[in-house]
């Protein structure tokens, strides 16, 4: 991958990153807690890709993603260890919400978890940008 290749893909990840944040956004607003939780994973997700895309990783699976982030970023230091964890809660919320019946997360316990998404979310797009990949 050319560095050009790399910038634009990393831009392209953070530009999902934010289009399912609001999407997160707007179900919690709308009540739609399962589907919030959903796209609030994915905006971690994207996140999260271009993170490991700097390093010049593409992970192939959901669980390759969570070990190679803990691996380069959180076990290094470049990244606090809480971003593991809230990424590990919110894949096992958005599991649950597709997967398993009769879950269900309150408004409250869904702003929380929106409000953990969106620290997640920010700190990865200032670790970019100090590294020089987002405006």
């Amino acid at each position: 991958m050319t560095a050009e290749n790399q910038r634009a893909n990393v831009a392209e990840e953070l530009a999902r990153s934010a289009e399912a944040l609001r999407a997160a956004e707007a179900l919690v607003d709308l009540g739609l807690g399962r589907d919030a939780m959903s796209r609030l994973y994915y905006a971690l997700y994207h996140a999260t890709l271009a993170l490991l895309l700097v390093e010049g990783l593409e992970p192939t699976t959901h669980h390759g993603l969570l070990g190679q982030f803990g691996m380069h970023f959180i076990k290094t230091g470049r990244l606090p260890g809480d971003l593991a964890a809230t990424l590990r809660r919110i894949q096992a919320y958005r599991e649950s919400a597709d997967y398993t019946r009769g879950f269900v997360l309150t408004e409250d316990e869904c702003r929380r978890e929106l409000d953990a998404g969106r620290a997640f979310v920010a700190t990865a797009r200032d670790w970019l940008r100090q590294a020089g990949f987002s405006p």
